[in-house]
């Protein structure tokens, strides 16, 4: 009887949340426009491509002779059917240099003096590209556009000198299959276009409700007792534990219709496409809110009034944020954080809810995250809540 009484009272107090929820027309309109704003933001601020289009380069060619002037019109005949850049000529290095600087271009092709007189020898034709450094972005990007460019203009030339091979000894030859002679096909194990915002969504999902859920419990306790309703609350014949289970329900509650309204949106304007199963993705978000609650609690224990609350969560949250692989892959970190990364349950979460919705993974395959997930709720629950007994006493 004792259990029903407190499940029924919990049930009081999320109603009671829940209504003045509904109430609150402005936490209506962030309920929506929360996902909105950080799905569109995230979304259109990186690219859903490999590589930027458009890029602003120069070419500054210092030869004037036909084999340089042939490299310039194969670089431009290339560039017009990837887009990847913008070319302006330049007459000097100097120059070109100077709009680096002035950031009006990404970089500048430098052909220098001599570059037709070695490849008509026999040699190779060596040329330099300046890069704007002080962007790694960028930088990283003209690199890998230049190598794919060079590729590409290399597998022309060495086509045109097979062909004229194949022309003097009469044999019919395939250059592809001389220049390259091994051809990978990559293929994925879930179809689906591989895209930064399909790694993106996942956490992001598992991200928004652990913030409802960390700064919600702390912001609805603090606030009731600074208004004055909290002692009400607890004069009441309910139990503390009925208190923390209600306002947790009603914070999950928002949680999940938040979580299926950037599903939603996900789907709708960034082509994020569900391979696994929905019940196991939301069973998933609510071994996450479990595993957040115990710290929200922890906040607000040690916290005296909801701006000391707010501060403590924010100290937790943010380096968790970060850590915890929702937008860089762990294994793209630093050793040492990697490892500072293994005692965040974000990072276990949002492992696990990537794995679920991309690759179809069953309950099998996120079985190591769900323990992880049960354990640090099971931990921190059997810390915070004495300290929130202790706390109300004071």
């Amino acid at each position: 009887m004792d259990v029903v009484k407190k499940m029924k009272d919990s049930y009081h107090v999320m109603a009671k949340d829940l209504l003045e929820f509904r109430r609150n027309k402005m936490q209506l309109a962030a309920l929506v426009m929360i996902p909105l704003i950080f799905l569109v933001m995230f979304g259109f601020i990186f690219p859903s491509g490999n590589t930027q289009q458009h890029m602003p380069m120069g070419i500054v060619n210092l030869d004037q002779g036909q084999a340089s002037q042939e490299f310039v019109a194969q670089l431009d005949l290339m560039n017009q059917n990837t887009s990847f850049m913008d070319f302006t000529n330049y007459s000097s290095v100097d120059e070109a240099k100077t709009q680096i600087n002035q950031g009006k271009i990404y970089g500048a092709f430098i052909i220098p003096p001599g570059f037709s007189e070695n490849l008509t020898t026999g040699k190779s034709g060596d040329f330099t590209v300046y890069i704007d450094n002080s962007n790694p972005q960028s930088a990283t990007q003209i690199q890998q556009v230049l190598s794919s460019t060079v590729n590409g203009l290399n597998d022309m030339k060495a086509q045109a000198t097979v062909l004229e091979l194949s022309k003097e000894t009469n044999q019919q030859i395939n250059p592809q299959a001389i220049i390259f002679p091994y051809v990978p096909q990559v293929s994925t194990t879930i179809p689906g276009e591989t895209n930064y915002f399909n790694f993106l969504a996942p956490g992001l999902m598992i991200m928004i409700v652990m913030m409802g859920v960390m700064t919600g419990i702390p912001e609805a306790i603090s606030k009731e007792k600074e208004l004055g309703t909290f002692d009400g609350m607890l004069s009441a014949p309910i139990s503390q534990i009925s208190v923390i289970i209600g306002k947790t329900a009603a914070l999950c509650i928002r949680g999940f219709l938040q979580c299926v309204i950037i599903l939603g949106l996900a789907m709708l304007l960034f082509g994020v496409t569900v391979q696994g199963s929905l019940l196991l993705a939301f069973f998933m978000l609510l071994l996450g809110i479990f595993s957040f609650i115990g710290l929200g609690i922890l906040a607000i224990s040690m916290s005296g009034d909801q701006a000391s609350g707010t501060m403590i969560v924010n100290l937790l949250m943010f380096p968790m944020i970060f850590l915890g692989g929702v937008f860089y892959p762990i294994q793209q970190m630093p050793g040492f954080m990697q490892t500072i990364s293994q005692f965040i349950p974000l990072t276990y979460a949002t492992d696990a809810m990537r794995k679920i919705i991309l690759l179809n993974a069953g309950i099998g395959d996120v079985l190591y995250q769900m323990v992880i997930l049960i354990g640090f709720g099971v931990v921190t629950m059997a810390i915070a809540v004495p300290l929130f007994r202790k706390s109300m006493t004071r």
